[in-house]
């Protein structure tokens, strides 16, 4: 039997059978089968049952002839069990086998895979030998792995950004979410259609929202756009970071919008943070100026109200006007610096007019600045209806201001000391919006090339550490851009500074002139509660309301107020917002409880306003502007002569 033959017979008889094959092959093969054999790759083999090379297709330079080896010898021993499943399948079987091992190339190269197909040779029932077919799949694996490997990095990339994706069927109105931004969304279901996912926006960002969509559809660009969103698990207010990018068809219509999500809240809460920082330091560095004029403020008013009560004269009317008029004068400081501290209000959106934020802002600098700096102010009349809420809008001249201010007192001495401030217009062409200009020039020390290139940088800063944290023009330049503007800046060493922004102009319908106010009646009609922890304060509006012909009831906290609501019925409601142990926004639902009259915040103090405020009116206020806030709310059919 075969089985005792040593191995050096068995190869013999091995070799001796392919020369006849090889004999047999060459006399009688046809020529095109013959043609393939010999360009077919070296390991295309007929083999033994047992794994036996018997023939191969040719010879490779790397292994010669290899005939009555076995196949194991060319397969890496990581691939060992494969193969071997795969011959006893086909043995038991008799029926063709595919698999994937790993081998060697042609030149003995280490890490190639093959794609083998197992061919049995029966004869009479007899498993005689198996033909092995071998296709190098390497470069097509090593592909694969690539593609699996990238996809991992960009799994990785895509989750460390925390970014979620949508895809938007714009002819099927059809969306599709992946799970990150459902979360951030705070929804298990992707929305339905665009209808559906507009629900989920705030309702005053709706239109920003829209407007990028269609934005997308006629011009093929979705701008970016940070936008909030309600939260459909919980309502949750959250911002988000929207991009997306347009496909179109082969007509090169929209046909698809693809995107992200990025929830950006924390982000925009430190902004804020670092934006109120920012306002707070400007009123630190301007502390000292106006802590100069309000004192010069105080010098007319105390020695007025003094000679009035303890020397009265005919001449009290005159000096009491004089009096009356540095007060309103110190109001507006007061007021003004609490403009700078109030913290930003993220949603505010909307017009300003540039000349009247500058004129304001210059007088406020004015009254802050060394008398020795003259701020001198040019504005054009037309209104100038720029695309950035005043509370910004301020907060960027008045930097650039205190920029110009430390710039002057860091020149030597006996230099020019001037601010110039001027807002004109710019008429677009060719395309280009119609913009407004507020430039802001200063006489001061300049700046070196090198340090006008880094000043929009944040925390760059040329100052000591007590007087600039580096985010002033930082500031400045992201809200310029985020209206849609632009900001330059020309310097020279010893020579003085100038910034320049630019604003798009928004249509001049959006500004309404205000309306003429009706004139007040002499006397009204009604009951007014006011509650408030002052005595002077609750004084003053009694005698106000009073002469007016109201009646009044007080309340030095809200739960007296509520003690006076339980047994008397009112008409309007006057709350101060801070007092001890409970404030009045914190009390107001209990008053509501109580009553449905109109509740006026009268407050020196700016918190978020309640939609059941009826109004807010700031202390301090003249007798005109509290009566005139009474007259509005109090039931017309009750004020005489309304």
């Amino acid at each position: 039997m075969e089985s005792n033959r040593d191995p050096e017979s068995e190869v013999r008889v091995l070799r001796e059978r392919v020369a006849q094959l090889e004999s047999a092959m060459s006399s009688r093969a046809d020529p095109v089968l013959l043609s393939l054999l010999q360009n077919a790759t070296s390991f295309l083999s007929v083999i033994t049952p047992d794994g036996r090379i018997m023939a191969t297709g040719r010879e490779s330079e790397a292994y010669g002839s290899v005939v009555g080896r076995s196949v194991f010898e060319f397969t890496p021993q990581g691939s060992h069990e494969v193969l071997a499943q795969a011959l006893a399948r086909l043995r038991e079987t008799g029926q063709p086998v595919t698999y994937e091992a790993g081998g060697f190339g042609e030149n003995g190269e280490p890490d190639h895979v093959y794609h083998v197909r197992a061919v049995p040779v029966i004869t009479e029932g007899v498993l005689q030998a198996i033909v092995v077919v071998p296709t190098d799949i390497t470069d097509r694996v090593r592909l694969e792995r690539s593609l699996r490997e990238s996809n991992d990095t960009l799994r990785m990339a895509m989750s460390a950004t925390g970014m979620g994706f949508w895809r938007w069927d714009i002819p099927q109105d059809q969306l599709e979410w992946d799970q990150r931004l459902r979360d951030i969304f705070g929804v298990e279901e992707t929305p339905v259609d665009y209808g559906d996912y507009r629900k989920l926006i705030h309702p005053d960002d709706l239109p920003a929202v829209e407007g990028a969509v269609r934005q997308a559809l006629e011009q093929g660009r979705y701008p970016t756009i940070e936008h909030r969103i309600l939260r459909g698990n919980d309502g949750a207010e959250r911002w988000i970071l929207a991009v997306a990018t347009v496909k179109r068809d082969d007509a090169g219509k929209p046909v698809m919008l693809l995107g992200g999500g990025l929830d950006i809240t924390d982000r925009k809460q430190l902004v804020r943070q670092m934006e109120l920082a920012e306002r707070v330091q400007a009123v630190g560095q301007l502390a000292a100026g106006i802590a100069h004029n309000f004192n010069n403020l105080l010098a007319v008013i105390i020695p007025t109200l003094s000679m009035a009560v303890d020397r009265p004269t005919p001449d009290d009317t005159s000096a009491l006007r004089m009096g009356l008029t540095a007060a309103m004068q110190a109001r507006d400081l007061v007021k003004s610096m609490f403009a700078l501290t109030a913290a930003p209000d993220p949603r505010a959106r909307g017009s300003s007019d540039a000349g009247e934020v500058v004129k304001r802002t210059v007088a406020m600098a004015r009254a802050a600045f060394p008398r020795e700096i003259a701020v001198a102010c040019g504005v054009d009349p037309a209104p100038a209806p720029v695309s950035m809420p005043a509370s910004n809008l301020e907060q960027v001249v008045l930097n650039l201001l205190t920029n110009a201010r430390d710039a002057i007192q860091e020149q030597q001495p006996g230099g020019s000391a001037e601010i110039r401030v001027t807002v004109t217009y710019q008429k677009g062409s060719g395309g280009t919006r119609d913009m407004a200009r507020i430039s802001v020039s200063d006489t001061g020390a300049g700046m070196t090339e090198e340090t006008r290139r880094r000043i929009f940088e944040p925390f760059f800063t040329t100052k000591p550490r007590d007087r600039g944290t580096g985010l002033g023009l930082a500031t400045v330049a992201a809200r310029v851009r985020n209206a849609g503007g632009n900001v330059a800046c020309e310097s020279q060493r010893g020579r003085g500074t100038t910034f320049t922004i630019e604003l798009p102009l928004r249509p001049i319908s959006g500004i309404y002139p205000a309306p003429e106010a009706a004139p007040l009646p002499e006397r009204m009609a009604g009951r007014v509660l006011v509650i408030d922890d002052e005595d002077m304060v609750r004084g003053m509006l009694r005698r106000v309301f009073e002469a007016a012909g109201l009646e009044v009831y007080e309340a030095a906290s809200a739960a007296a107020a509520r003690a006076v609501l339980e047994r008397q019925p009112v008409d309007l409601v006057f709350l101060d917002h801070s007092m001890p142990a409970e404030s009045g926004l914190a009390a107001l639902p209990s008053l509501r409880a109580r009553t449905q009259a109109p509740v006026v915040l009268f407050t020196g103090h700016a918190p978020a306003v309640p939609a059941d405020i009826a109004a807010l009116l700031r202390k301090p206020a003249r007798p005109e502007e509290i009566l005139r806030t009474a007259y509005e709310l109090l039931p017309r059919a009750e004020a005489a002569g309304g």
